[in-house]
């Protein structure tokens, strides 16, 4: 039983609100495959089968086994425990200093303005680099206490309280002898016949599936797990990337060429915290950065 962590029980119980390995992957914002190995580890330290097999990775509804069924009321209430402890732990240290998670591609701008914005109103702000994926895990589990966030434009997460900070333009990215690089701008047709890196979180939002074609996008691996990994995929000519321009603003170079999509919406950045967080600094700093 030592090998039980939350994630696990936030896979399981995000899997039966959802009924659907898709939506409970988007919804948890890691890759597919994450999402059912870590259901399949849960189901080893259980020791049975928590959902039914015949309809896992199908478009239909997913079921719960009967030891599924009984095992959901329990880890719902498990998270929600623990919730409310981090919550009340956070509550008897207010003066300690909020850790922010921000990642590879999150602006400098960004992260010194909200530096700035803790020194004004006198609250110390702890910065902490958070691979790609594991944001809101981390987040939600109180290792942080906010964090910034490339989301697409409809993003909604009724347990996050997210402040929208701006819009970035989604490009792509091709190794400087590609043939499109270049470009002064491309579209989703151009890019059909391409390889593209796969991506690690947030599959089919980053590698555009379904396309408006319809056609799969043709996948180049291993998935990439941090935009540096994708970068090199590129550099190397393995496949192109679509990314956002604050990528291209960080990680840009002779060796690459940044193209935007004409037909293809921008990304949000936000930053977010616990909805049920209200901690007078966490307020604080939001209420700030979102008058800004």
């Amino acid at each position: 039983m030592s090998d039980l962590d939350l994630r696990l029980l936030r896979y399981f119980v995000g899997l039966a609100e959802t009924r659907s390995f898709t939506d409970a992957a988007r919804q948890l914002h890691v890759a597919q495959p994450t999402l059912s190995q870590g259901i399949d580890r849960l189901e080893k330290i259980v020791g049975t089968r928590l959902v039914d097999r015949g309809l896992r990775g199908s478009t239909r509804s997913v079921a719960l086994t009967e030891a599924g069924q009984v095992l959901l009321p329990a880890a719902t209430d498990i998270l929600q425990r623990v919730e409310r402890a981090v919550t009340a732990a956070r509550n008897t240290a207010r003066e300690a200093p909020l850790a922010v998670g921000f990642g590879s591609s999150t602006p400098r701008d960004l992260t010194s303005h909200l530096l700035g914005t803790g020194d004004r109103l006198g609250i110390t702000v702890s910065l902490q680099h958070v691979p790609w994926g594991e944001e809101i895990d981390r987040l939600q589990s109180g290792v942080l206490d906010l964090c910034f966030l490339q989301v697409p434009l409809d993003f909604a997460d009724a347990q996050l309280r997210a402040v929208a900070l701006r819009q970035v333009r989604r490009v792509a990215v091709f190794s400087r002898e590609h043939a499109l690089a270049g470009r002064a701008q491309v579209s989703l047709a151009e890019l059909d016949a391409e390889p593209i890196v796969d991506a690690a979180s947030d599959r089919d939002y980053w590698i555009v599936n379904p396309r408006p074609s319809r056609r799969a996008p043709r996948t180049v691996g291993p998935p990439a797990r941090t935009v540096e990994e994708m970068m090199a995929f590129v550099t190397a000519g393995r496949g192109m990337a679509i990314t956002s321009l604050t990528v291209a603003h960080a990680h840009g170079g002779a060796e690459l060429s940044f193209v935007p999509i004409a037909d293809l919406d921008d990304v949000a950045l936000i930053i977010v915290g616990n909805a049920h967080d209200e901690r007078p600094g966490v307020c604080a700093l939001l209420a700030a950065m979102e008058a800004a």
